[in-house]
C-alpha cells in the first residue's frame, strides 16, 4: 500500500480516493443536497435487533414466541483531516451541510418532509446499488481534534482534524429473507 503525505488537501483527497475512503451522504429531503467526506473510520458497528412478542401460557415451560421484525442500526465515527487552510474551510462547509441533514423541511411552519438520507462508504455501507442505505441520522456529534491544532486567519479558526460520529437508523426498502440475502450486508 502506498504511503501518502497528508500535508496538503490534494494529498488527503488522493489518499481517500485511492483507498475508497469517501463517505457519501445524500439528502432525500432536499433535492441535490449531498456531502462527501474523505473519511478515516474511527468507529464502525452494526446492530441487527430481532424483536419477538412472547406470551407465557399455563402448562408450558417456554413462552410462545411470535417474530415481529428486525431493526438494523449502525454507529459510525470518522475523522476528517485537512492538509491546508482551504481544506479546513471546505471541511467546515461539509460539516454544516451534514448537520443540516438532521433537520426536517417545514412549509408554513408545518413539517413537510422528514430528514431522511442515503449513505454509502465503500463496500461496508451500501444497499447493493449506487443509491446507498436509506434511513435517518440520530445522535450526531461534531468535535474538533484540539490536539491536532487549528489553521487561523485573523479571528477565525479552522480545525485541522474534525471528529464526527452518529447513529444511523436504517429503513429496509425490500423484504429480507435468509434465502435471499446473498452478500448482505456488505456486497449488496
Amino acid at each position: 500500500m502506498p504511503t501518502y503525505n497528508l500535508s496538503d488537501t490534494t494529498s488527503v483527497q488522493t489518499y481517500a480516493n485511492a483507498t475508497n475512503a469517501i463517505l457519501k451522504i445524500n439528502s432525500v429531503t432536499v433535492a441535490k443536497s449531498e456531502v462527501h467526506f474523505p473519511a478515516f473510520l474511527t468507529d464502525f458497528s452494526q446492530n441487527f435487533d430481532a424483536t419477538w412478542n412472547t406470551e407465557e401460557v399455563f402448562g408450558r415451560m417456554d413462552p410462545i414466541a411470535t417474530y415481529q421484525g428486525t431493526k438494523r442500526t449502525m454507529s459510525l465515527g470518522f475523522d476528517v483531516p485537512a492538509g491546508s487552510l482551504e481544506g479546513a474551510k471546505d471541511n467546515l462547509k461539509r460539516c454544516e451541510k451534514l448537520i443540516s441533514m438532521v433537520y426536517p423541511v417545514y412549509k408554513r411552519n408545518i413539517l413537510s418532509r422528514p430528514p431522511l438520507v442515503r449513505i454509502t462508504f465503500a463496500n461496508l455501507i451500501n444497499a447493493g446499488n449506487a443509491n446507498g442505505l436509506l434511513g435517518w441520522i440520530s445522535g450526531l456529534s461534531w468535535k474538533p481534534n484540539l490536539e491536532m491544532g487549528m489553521f487561523t486567519t485573523g479571528e477565525e479558526l479552522y480545525p485541522k482534524v474534525i471528529s464526527i460520529s452518529f447513529s444511523f437508523n436504517i429503513l429496509h426498502e425490500k423484504t429480507l429473507s435468509q434465502e435471499s440475502l446473498g452478500k448482505f450486508p456488505f456486497g449488496g
